[in-house]
Formats: structure tokens, sequence, C-alpha cells
């Protein structure tokens, strides 16, 4: 089984750990924690792609099923999810388990060559706190049962937990006004991004 949380994390925050570390629980799992280094469906991270995959070693460094991939970061070229599922050799039988929140669920049919991702990935998908997304995309079905998301692509399961309600963008702004919640990222990231000044301006 290979299960993927993917992300600019810019920066890496508690919020990816707790949802990765939830997944790599109740699938019994260990998780690819891999860094979207180039990506072209949102802004430019603002950290390098060089100190962004520091903080995610940093954060990973103390949780011994979240595992920090670079297969992003070595491709040549744009990072692309769909290139990933191909990488990770996913498949209708032996489909990839792709971890995210709600709200990237809601526009992953935006994502490039999505018509692949039914044939390649299913999808466990949490929620924030207040928050209920159940629009399901093209090609998917939803189901109850946990197991049926190991054994086909073409699945999504949304998983009951809520994710802690910290997001990357009110983190920046926060750092840069300076009144961030050091508890909001792990103690090695804090002091890293601080030494490094992110975020700042």
């Amino acid at each position: 089984m290979t299960v993927v949380l993917g992300g600019t994390f810019d920066p890496v925050h508690i919020g990816h750990l707790h949802a990765a570390s939830v997944a790599a629980d109740i699938l019994d799992a260990s998780v690819l924690m891999v860094l979207s280094a180039r990506p072209v469906h949102r802004e430019a991270p603002v950290a390098s792609v060089d100190d962004r995959w520091r903080m995610l070693r940093t954060a990973c460094a103390d949780f011994e099923r979240l595992v920090p991939s670079d297969i992003e970061l070595l491709r040549k070229g744009p990072s692309y999810a769909a290139d990933t599922l191909v990488f990770l050799n996913g498949s209708h039988r032996d489909p990839v388990i792709w971890v995210l929140g709600a709200d990237a669920f809601d526009s992953v049919h935006t994502w490039h060559r999505f018509d692949e991702f039914a044939n390649r990935c299913s999808f466990l998908v949490f929620t924030r706190p207040g928050s209920l997304s159940n629009r399901l995309p093209s090609g998917f079905k939803s189901v109850n049962d946990l197991s049926v998301l190991t054994r086909s692509s073409g699945i999504v399961y949304f998983g009951e937990q809520a994710m802690k309600n910290i997001s990357a963008t009110k983190l920046r702004q926060d750092l840069a006004q300076g009144c961030a919640d050091e508890n909001s990222v792990p103690s090695g990231v804090w002091e890293y991004l601080h030494r490094r000044g992110l975020y700042l301006t």
C-alpha cells in the first residue's frame, strides 16, 4: 500500500503532520510526504524549494511513519500529481491512496490530467472543523468501508476525524506580523524558519 500526502509545505505545519499521522494510524501504513517542488496549480511558494525540503525533513524526523519524499523535487519540470501516480505505479487494483483536506479535494478535478486519476488512485479526505465536503469528481464514488479504499482505485472515503484548523497562508501572515503561535509548527521548523528569516516580509 502506498499512501501519499502532498503539498508545497510553505511552511509545513502541525495540520499537515496531524492529517498524515491520522492517515497512518487508520490505514496502518507509512505516509509519503511528497513535496510539491514546482507547483503550477497555485501561486508560487514563498520559501525556496531547498528551504521547504529542509523544513519537511526536520518536521518528519520525530514521526516514524511519516517519510519525506523528494520524488517531485528530483523530477525536472512542473510538479504534477499525475506524474507522481505514474512513478509510484498506481493502478486500478493497487491504487495510491492520496490524503488531502476537504478544501483541496473540492478543486481536485482541476488538477493536471485528472482523467487519469480514477485508474491510479483513491482519496482519503479529511475535513476541518465546521466544514464538510461531499462533492465527488467524475469517475469516483464514495464508500463507507475504509477497506475498499485499498482494494480499488476511483474510491473516496471521507474520514470522520476533523483536522486542525490551521492554514499555511494564515501562518505566513502571522509570521510576517510577528504574532505567529510557535506551537503551530514543530520546534525544529520554528527554529529553522527564524534562523533563515523566512516569511518575515
